[in-house]
């Protein structure tokens, strides 16, 4: 017999008190149920039961089993991919994403069969939901999942993992550097993916300022200083646990040449380095939209890893872009992959 049970008991509960006891614990496994997906994908902070001991003491270092077999990473901006339903967390309005565009996502994932995709533009738990059901229908399966939810922005970083995450780090507020009253527009997203022979990957995702923008200058000065941010970040994890090898993700909304992605890819006197990978599509060519404003073609999207895994990688990495037909439909960003061991 329970505690509960006993204490029940003893306190004589009225009849009224206990149908009202039964109703709630009715109520808890009705909600339960219903939150069970179709998908078998859990959409939720605590997705699985984290824990970060496979990751050591802070400081100490992480000893990874060697390079295995490759594990294909995907990065992808979906485009404001709302669907109805989604708790909105902004007042501006926003689309649902068009069932054409939506299959045309899945396709385009689908042609690369990623083991874990990063996600920048994701209206929240319900749209990981539909993409994830979208993708069950063409066989691929992300039990593992994490979506990044910020209060007053509808666009949510997200991550679909067939492996299992070892740790969620994910940080919805957090502060600018050198500025404390503002925090990054999107969050870091930051989760360990832990493949079944024991390695460790550390996935760090972010989606900087948009350049659109009445006042540009301010925009790509915030976009500088969210990057800063992320670099000082990635510093102090990688101070944390050496050895560990570490992937970043994002749409900067910056090319190769601009500050926020050169402060990343180049590090400071504060910041260990990151390398920016350059993955091209079959044509030979880097880009991953077409920056309609400008009417020029940029790459906005980048994939960077860190010393360690660039080690383990040595010259066997491969990577590209998807340039199949679907992804003109899909989103006006093309998606970029690399495989990591």
């Amino acid at each position: 017999m329970s505690a509960a049970i006993r204490r029940s008991r003893r306190r004589r509960l009225r009849p009224d008190q206990l149908l009202l006891l039964l109703l709630l614990g009715l109520a808890s496994l009705l909600w339960e149920h219903c939150t069970n997906d179709a998908s078998d994908t859990k959409v939720s902070p605590a997705a699985v039961e984290y824990s970060s001991d496979d990751l050591g003491p802070e400081g100490s270092r992480v000893d990874v089993p060697a390079a295995g077999k490759p594990l294909r990473f995907m990065m992808y901006n979906v485009q404001n991919y709302f669907v109805a339903g989604e708790r909105r967390r902004a007042s501006y309005p926003v689309s649902m994403k068009s069932d054409e565009a939506k299959d045309a996502v899945a396709d385009c994932i689908a042609s690369v069969k990623p083991d874990v995709i990063g996600l920048a533009e994701v209206g929240g738990r319900e749209a990981l939901k539909d993409l994830s059901a979208r993708l069950k229908k063409r066989g691929m399966s992300y039990p593992y999942a994490k979506v990044l939810e910020r209060d007053g922005e509808d666009r949510a970083l997200a991550l679909l993992s067939a492996h299992p995450l070892a740790a969620d780090d994910s940080r919805a507020n957090y502060p600018l550097y050198g500025d404390h009253r503002r925090q990054m527009l999107r969050g870091i997203l930051d989760v360990t993916v832990k493949p079944e022979d024991g390695r460790l990957f550390r996935i760090v995702g972010v989606h900087l300022k948009s350049r659109v923008s009445e006042d540009r200058a301010a925009a790509a000065s915030l976009r500088r200083r969210e990057a800063e941010t992320v670099a000082l970040y990635l510093a102090r994890l990688m101070r944390s646990k050496p050895g560990l090898p570490v992937v970043l993700f994002g749409d900067f909304n910056d090319g190769p040449a601009d500050s926020a992605v050169r402060t990343l890819g180049s590090g400071n006197s504060s910041s260990a380095p990151m390398e920016r990978l350059n993955p091209k599509d079959s044509r030979g060519e880097a880009w991953t939209i077409y920056y309609r404003p400008e009417h020029v073609y940029q790459t906005f999207d980048h994939i960077f890893v860190n010393r360690a895994l660039k080690e383990r990688l040595g010259d066997r990495s491969r990577s590209g872009v998807v340039d199949i037909p679907s992804v003109r439909k899909a989103s006006d960003h093309r998606p970029v992959w690399t495989d990591i061991r």
